[in-house]
């Protein structure tokens, strides 16, 4: 029986989780909260926590996101198909393999997240709106873990340089684990022709999340790659580091 199951189940005096059980299920949490907010990569932007607030011009746009990343002993292969209609509405659905050599965080996790953005940042010079996921993993050491999550994410574009600012503080409530406020900063400026660098930091759950990837257009607003080095520290002590290789295809 996982951390999380025990601690939800009523009377659990005697079964109460060890210690060692608490950290695995908080390490876990940690994991599918990185692996799954792959649903940040909605609306053209390769980042983990700092959601986007930037949308596209065109409704009725599917698009895909695909990604292989290695966290820890953890390797994950996911799929992201999203769909913009409507005024400034986006639905975006994730799917994701987790595969670990000692079998304790082999699973699978499923995410689907709706946002509604009040403005264009390609219009306006800045754009807000919000958002709601939920989420669940499954895998053979813990079991399964849910997640509901709220973001008001911003964007602010820097003048006619090309760079924007993300800022995205939420809330988040994982099973087994209390409620936290989240809060994240992504950048991104293009370096180079079809060029573009990005990083960001997160705070949450007592952990601190960070990255800084390169994204290169193999065919400019259609085409993408990213390659990333992501890092996360937790609350206690634990450590792991990885990188994300993706292919988006947009405007399909």
């Amino acid at each position: 029986m996982g951390a999380a199951q025990a601690a939800r189940r009523p009377g659990a005096s005697i079964d109460m989780p060890t210690p060692q059980m608490q950290g695995r299920a908080r390490l876990l949490a940690v994991i599918f909260c990185a692996l799954l907010s792959g649903g940040a990569c909605a609306n053209d932007r390769p980042f983990q926590e700092a959601r986007t607030a930037v949308l596209e011009d065109e409704e009725d746009i599917w698009s895909i996101d695909t990604w292989a990343q290695r966290f820890g002993k953890v390797r994950a292969l996911s799929i992201e198909p999203e769909y913009t209609f409507g005024d400034g509405n986006s639905v975006q659905v994730e799917l994701t393999r987790l595969s670990d050599r000692a079998g304790a965080q082999t699973g699978h996790q499923a995410e689907v997240e709706f946002k509604h953005l009040f403005n264009n940042v390609a219009r306006d010079g800045w754009a807000w709106g919000v958002s709601g996921a939920l989420g669940t993993a499954r895998t053979q050491g813990e079991g399964k873990v849910q997640a509901l999550t709220f973001r008001l994410p911003l964007t602010v574009a820097f003048g006619d340089s090309g760079g924007l600012v993300h800022l995205n503080p939420g809330w988040e409530k994982a099973s087994g684990v209390r409620q936290s406020w989240l809060a994240a900063v992504g950048v991104e400026q293009e370096i180079a022709r079809r060029t573009v660098l990005f990083a960001e930091l997160s705070r949450g759950r007592e952990q601190q999340f960070g990255q800084l990837g390169v994204r290169y257009w193999l065919r400019k607003e259609r085409v993408a790659l990213d390659f990333s080095l992501q890092h996360f520290r937790g609350a206690d002590g634990e450590r792991a580091s990885g990188f994300i290789f993706g292919i988006s295809l947009y405007d399909l």
